[in-house]
């Protein structure tokens, strides 16, 4: 298997764990699921907004990266995990390890890059600044977990 592939697939595995614990965490204080998905689900669209890394992608050395190899934006990094058809982005990845559907919506790709990692990340939030293309990640997160919740309300009823 291809390092950036490998590596993807556990970093996958990494982010969505800690998502699901974050998630049942919440329902289980709450006991409410709908609370739950309006938290986790625009945490999880913004997940790789510190320099393009999430936990799972710092522990493994990927980043999400424009294609001119430097860190992708808040925005762009929001824009590549919108599409919540995960078992299709899965296949996808096996075929094309750098690009999947996500990245090539928001023009994006996962290189190597292991300066930042689990170290670094105190310093690197005392030395980032709240912009507009993180703010535009959040709605974006929010606008969509509503917009789906309405679209399986229809469907579901």
């Amino acid at each position: 298997m291809k390092p950036i592939l490998e590596n993807r697939i556990k970093a996958f595995a990494v982010d969505y764990l800690i998502m699901g614990l974050i998630g049942l965490g919440i329902v289980a204080l709450t006991d409410n699921l709908f609370l739950g998905m309006m938290i986790v689900y625009p945490i999880t669209m913004n997940k790789d907004f510190l320099n393009g890394k999430s936990i799972g992608k710092r522990i493994f050395g990927i980043q999400v990266q424009n294609l001119n190899n430097q860190k992708a934006s808040e925005w762009k990094n929001s824009l590549r995990n919108f599409l919540p058809i995960i078992p299709i982005e899965l296949l996808f990845t096996i075929f094309s390890p750098e690009r999947r559907i996500g990245d090539r919506i928001a023009r994006t790709k996962i290189g190597i890059e292991k300066e930042y990692n689990l170290k670094t990340i105190s310093s690197e939030l005392e030395n980032y600044r709240i912009n507009k293309e993180l703010i535009f990640g959040i709605l974006f997160g929010i606008i969509n977990i509503y917009g789906l919740s309405w679209l399986y309300g229809i469907i579901l009823s």
